[in-house]
């Protein structure tokens, strides 16, 4: 990490703060309640969030965001340790050896010394990580790369494969549809300024910077979600910088924007039960949330990348259309039974994803010599600082999914409620060929395990 992003969050560690439920058990590590018990079963008796804001705040401790289920808390080791029984410092983590992660590590048990009947648990939150495969030259608006017919080009491609350029034509483009996309961050990209994007960031937490993407990811996603929806009104949760990442405190402050849709193309290094809770109770309030299906990556208990398969959330795996237009289940895709919520079939529905082994489909714009900018240039025919790369996975099938969810919010689908895949059904089309990476076999027949109900296109 750099020097800088080193000394701000040595000054700085963080915790989940989660309220004890006003009836019943806390969630806890099991997360398969929330198949028995709603959301709402597990909210704080009323003002008890407030209260504990409050408590926080007067030892000097920053409240960073806040859900009814949950805060996320941080300040100095020294103050954290008064507060909550223990230091919680960076630590390096060991098992992603192509990049250089940190996460934060507590030296022991966290409890709240404040109020310390209304705090069910205090967490160490986990890092997440991206689903896909000096000073740098201003980007180019277009790809830096000749036309080929086996790539996706943005918007027009993302526009023909989701069936949306009579929607758009007839003034369905996502108008006053509010998007939050949590990800890596989204620097201001001449692609972005020459499509006329609405586009804004708020970091998940103060010491993150909103004004760069790092790692590119959510540069790069935003742009495949905004190809399908130019119209709407995205926010970008800045979750990550390099090295270190936050997703529980980005979700929460995606929750607190009051968005019609959450995307995400991310899972977490190990697992999150709380993560589950906070997915839940933003479904319950009416906010459709779509997660990745992983490349690879499932809900597997004993996993160290962990997909996120919340019950009421959309997941979304992948297709690939070659360019003659046949479809076929993603070999780069994940497909799964969640280990964690009994019955649950991943994924619900699917988006345009690439094969292995790079997933070279779709021309993305990205932050010039950012991390994903550098990687992808080994392979992909784009420079390390041109601000271009090629890629896909998952991660693009959920953000393209977020946009034609959002064409959908504008036509009246689900009447202010979260959509579900049922929802969506007649607006996928059949995939009956190919295979997922975790085994899965499409079988001649659709809806099937490997895509579940098939391409999603935009609804008519």
């Amino acid at each position: 990490m750099s020097g800088a992003e080193a000394a701000r969050f040595e000054r700085c560690g963080v915790v989940t703060v989660v309220p004890r439920p006003a009836h019943g058990p806390a969630l806890g590590d099991d997360p398969a309640l929330l198949l028995r018990r709603g959301a709402e079963e597990f909210l704080p008796a009323p003002g008890t969030v407030d209260r504990l804001a409050g408590a926080y705040a007067r030892e000097g401790l920053a409240v960073e965001a806040r859900t009814e289920v949950g805060l996320t808390v941080s300040g100095a080791p020294e103050l954290l340790a008064q507060v909550f029984g223990h230091p919680v410092r960076p630590v390096r983590n060991r098992y992603i050896r192509e990049t250089v992660r940190h996460e934060f590590a507590a030296s022991g048990p966290l409890r709240s010394r404040l109020h310390p009947g209304l705090v069910a648990e205090v967490r160490v939150p986990r890092a997440g990580f991206e689903l896909v495969a000096g000073a740098a030259p201003t980007p180019r608006a277009a790809p830096p790369l000749a036309r080929d017919a086996r790539r996706l080009r943005l918007p027009e491609d993302a526009v023909r494969l989701a069936g949306a350029g009579r929607a758009h034509a007839a003034g369905v483009r996502g108008d006053g549809v509010r998007v939050v996309m949590v990800d890596t961050g989204l620097y201001d990209h001449p692609h972005h300024r020459a499509h006329g994007y609405r586009t804004s960031v708020v970091p998940a937490l103060s010491a993150l910077d909103p004004a760069v993407d790092e790692r590119g990811h959510g540069t790069a996603m935003s742009a495949l979600l905004l190809a399908v929806a130019p119209a709407a009104e995205l926010t970008m949760v800045k979750m990550a910088c390099e090295t270190f990442s936050f997703p529980v405190a980005a979700f929460q402050r995606a929750v607190e924007l009051a968005p019609d849709v959450i995307s995400c193309s991310w899972g977490t290094l190990r697992a999150e039960p709380h993560l589950h809770l906070e997915v839940a109770d933003a479904v319950r309030r009416g906010i459709t949330v779509l997660f990745a299906a992983g490349n690879g990556s499932t809900d597997r208990r004993t996993a160290m990348f962990q997909s996120v398969a919340t019950p009421g959330a959309l997941t979304v795996g992948g297709v690939h259309v070659a360019p003659d237009g046949r479809r076929r289940a993603a070999d780069l895709a994940s497909s799964y039974r969640s280990d964690l919520f009994p019955g649950r079939r991943v994924p619900d529905l699917s988006g345009p994803c690439g094969m292995l082994p790079h997933g070279d489909y779709v021309e993305f714009p990205t932050q010039p010599g950012c991390m994903f900018d550098r990687r992808n240039s080994a392979y992909d025919g784009t420079a390390p600082d041109d601000g271009w790369l090629v890629s896909s996975g998952t991660s693009g099938a959920t953000a393209y999914a977020a946009g034609v969810v959002a064409l959908a919010v504008q036509q009246g689908i689900g009447k202010g409620r979260a959509l579900t895949a049922a929802d969506l059904a007649d607006a996928c089309l059949p995939v009956t060929e190919g295979r997922t990476l975790t085994g899965d076999d499409c079988g001649g027949v659709c809806p099937n395990e490997a895509v579940g109900l098939g391409l999603l296109t935009t609804p008519v």
